[in-house]
């Protein structure tokens, strides 16, 4: 068992599947004659939405909807966007700089196993990760709760002050920092401008560091 460790987040840090999420429930509003109000949308980033987005789109008709058919016409949408994202610039050098250091790996995600399962496997990354931790394993409970990162560590056998994280959303990052994760964040496209005070470095895109220098500054 390595002595440290290195957690990744999932959706908008190894593939940028927020955009896909963001993109077409802003289309399933627009089909409701309503536009997304971004900053209703930005505040839940990194959190399990499930059907809150519905619910808030009902709240402002102010009529009932067919939430399961709303969400498969977003779903589908959804799935046909995120099947075409590539692996985020920088990701598999990390791992592979993490894997020759001896640094054991995991993912720590607010979504279901169904979902991040099914794309790293697509982009050929599960097998690259010794634990891949989602929502599902600590009874549903999402970001900003530290569940997700708790529940890596234990399963890592390693502390809190030898792990670090790498995060793209406000949400994430609170959970982290919870959980006592030294945290470098890559903000996904949308959330640029919110607060990620708190954070160990912040950097445009992973791939702006080489990876040797990123695992020297958070494990030194």
């Amino acid at each position: 068992m390595s002595s440290q460790a290195l957690i990744l987040d999932f959706d908008g840090t190894i593939l940028d599947t927020e955009s896909p999420a963001c993109e077409s429930t802003a289309q399933i509003w627009a089909d409701h004659g309503v536009e997304l109000p971004m900053d209703w949308w930005l505040e839940g980033m990194g959190t399990n939405r499930k059907s809150s987005w519905v619910q808030e789109l009902e709240s402002r008709l102010g009529q009932v909807l067919d939430q399961d058919l709303v969400m498969q016409a977003r779903q589908r949408i959804k799935d046909e966007m995120t099947e075409e994202q590539p692996i985020l610039p920088g990701v598999t050098e990390l791992l592979e700089a993490a894997k020759s250091r001896g640094i054991s790996t995991a993912i720590g995600s607010s979504s279901p196993h169904e979902w991040v399962d099914r794309h790293l496997k697509r982009v050929g990354l599960y097998e690259k990760f010794s634990y891949v931790v989602c929502r599902d394993d600590v009874g549903g409970v999402a970001k900003p709760a530290p569940d997700v990162f708790l529940h890596a560590l234990k399963l890592l056998g390693v502390d809190a002050g030898a792990a670090a994280v790498v995060e793209d959303s406000p949400n994430g990052l609170k959970a982290a920092i919870a959980a006592g994760l030294r945290t470098v964040v890559v903000p996904n496209p949308l959330v640029t401008s919110l607060d990620f005070s708190g954070a160990y470095a912040r950097f445009k895109a992973l791939d702006e560091i080489p990876p040797d220098t990123l695992l020297d500054l958070l494990f030194s």
